[in-house]
């Protein structure tokens, strides 16, 4: 999560990574790319400067929101950055649990 953008990932149970996108903060375009998930769907979000907004959105609309520091959540902190495009083959194998590349 960022000041103006964030890094959403939606990681399958097995591993499977369904959605890698980054976006715009705020209701809406989060909600285009999670609303359809079942409610009670764990969600995680990396504790950043704020996260409020984000963690209240999850909670109001059924998901069990969890805040964690970013270097421990793999899909947000391995994510590509803007500086990063290219070093990385597979974008989703870091939030699978793979190695990088």
């Amino acid at each position: 999560m960022h000041r103006k953008r964030s890094q959403v990932a939606v990681v399958a149970e097995d591993g499977t990574v369904q959605v890698n996108k980054n976006v715009v903060n705020g209701s809406e375009p989060f909600l285009r790319l999670i609303g359809d998930l079942a409610p009670g769907t764990p969600a995680a979000s990396g504790a950043a400067f704020g996260w409020s907004w984000l963690a209240g959105l999850l909670e109001d609309y059924g998901f069990e929101a969890h805040l964690v520091h970013p270097l421990r959540c793999k899909a947000i902190a391995s994510a590509r950055l803007k500086n990063d495009k290219g070093r990385r083959r597979d974008p989703g194998a870091a939030a699978a649990g793979g190695p990088a590349a």
